[in-house]
């Protein structure tokens, strides 16, 4: 075996021009599959933070009417307390009751359709992280004549505002009449779904319920879990629970994103695969060559003894041995590239890439890729280049040695 190793290894440099394209392919195909899905994923993993993490939470309840006609009438009979025991439940972490429905925000300028979201400043940094996404401004940390708003920063471009400006929110109360009030701009966020920066105010709940004519009013509440592996089974519990009330997860609210991420999870084995099935046909080509213009050496070699099995085998390890060589320093490359952009990001807003924001993608990426995946794409390499080198290994042991001898 040591001898066949070596005999492999000498022959796999007798022609170094072509080894290093070969293992330059392989290189290239595997910083290729993997950059690739890493990004992928990145992009994926990245959009669910700021959706769910960000935006919806693990779980939300409302009212079942509230769903189709999101209006301050459809109330959760005694949210508060309802969130109270939520919140005492072993697998969640935080619950953050919330008054929500839609109106109107008018500026001087403009008069547009938002979702208005009452909430608890404090339990709302915790649920969401919203105080870390006000990029201007503070978070409700003044008070003035006025109450406070914070708005997104794309809301406050289409709405020619700024911190310190006034906006007017139209709604209805509990009774179905309209009230208007106004509020001073106290912060600006910023989020990567430019759909949602664009259409979504937070208001202090104390002061919205006042002025639909509920101090104790909840439409929503947001339900964070200490392991979201469990958000099927917690939901189907408190629907249990609550029959009364409308209980949905995050995949519940955003099937796009989780038929997304089931795709990549089921199918990235499969993608990596594609990519070097390609590289293999390349491989494959090259070690035909290779065994073609040695056919006389080849048959020299049974001539004098050496067994079909071996010949057989000398081809396998070549072409294993060239695989090997590639696909490890593709490994070592990637990773080190992966692991570099996953701290310091791919921007991409210089390509065209705030765009991106309005399908809720940040313009900047951080790939990311698990270590299995590593593990599992070196073995996919070894895999196909052992059946890459079964055809031209079976047109070597299928040379006629006295015809073999006899060609230049």
């Amino acid at each position: 075996m040591i001898t066949l190793l070596k005999i492999s290894w000498r022959n796999i440099w007798r022609n170094k021009a072509r080894s290093f394209i070969i293992i330059a392919a392989l290189i290239i195909g595997v910083i290729g599959a993997i950059f690739s899905a890493a990004v992928r994923l990145g992009v994926e993993q990245q959009q669910f933070k700021d959706t769910v993490g960000n935006q919806i939470s693990h779980i939300q309840i409302h009212h079942p009417e509230f769903i189709a006609n999101p209006e301050a009438r459809y109330r959760i009979p005694d949210g508060f307390q309802l969130a109270e025991e939520i919140r005492n439940r072993p697998d969640v972490t935080i619950t953050s009751p919330r008054t929500v429905f839609d109106g109107m925000g008018a500026s001087a300028n403009l008069t547009t359709g938002v979702r208005i979201k009452g909430i608890d400043p404090g339990i709302e940094a915790i649920t969401t992280g919203l105080d870390q996404l006000v990029q201007e401004g503070s978070y409700f940390s003044e008070r003035g004549r006025l109450p406070s708003i914070i708005i997104g920063k794309e809301l406050a471009n289409n709405l020619n505002s700024d911190v310190g400006s006034r906006i007017v929110l139209t709604f209805q109360d509990i009774e179905g009449e309209i009230v208007s009030a106004s509020f001073r701009v106290e912060g600006l966020y910023l989020v990567a779904d430019k759909t949602f920066e664009k259409r979504t105010v937070f208001v202090d709940a104390k002061d919205l319920n006042q002025l639909i004519g509920d101090t104790k009013a909840v439409t929503e509440i947001a339900v964070v879990l200490t392991d979201i592996d469990e958000y099927r089974n917690v939901a189907s519990e408190l629907q249990a629970a609550y029959p009364d009330t409308k209980v949905r997860h995050w995949a519940d609210i955003v099937p796009f994103l989780y038929f997304s991420l089931e795709f990549l999870e089921r199918n990235l084995i499969w993608i990596f695969g594609l990519i070097i099935l390609g590289v293999s046909f390349g491989l494959l080509n090259t070690i035909l060559m290779s065994v073609l213009e040695r056919v006389r050496e080849l048959g020299v070699l049974m001539a004098i003894g050496m067994k079909k099995i071996k010949v057989f085998a000398m081809v396998v390890v070549e072409t294993t041995m060239l695989s090997i060589i590639g696909g490890l320093i593709g490994l070592i490359i990637s990773f080190g590239l992966v692991q570099y952009l996953s701290k310091h990001g791919l921007d991409l807003s210089g390509a065209g890439g705030e765009g991106l924001g309005e399908f809720g993608y940040a313009s900047v990426i951080y790939p990311e890729l698990a270590l299995a995946m590593y593990f599992q794409l070196g073995m996919l390499i070894i895999v196909f280049a052992i059946l890459a080198a079964l055809y031209p290994a079976w047109k070597a042991i299928r040379l006629v040695p006295a015809e073999a001898v006899r060609q230049e």
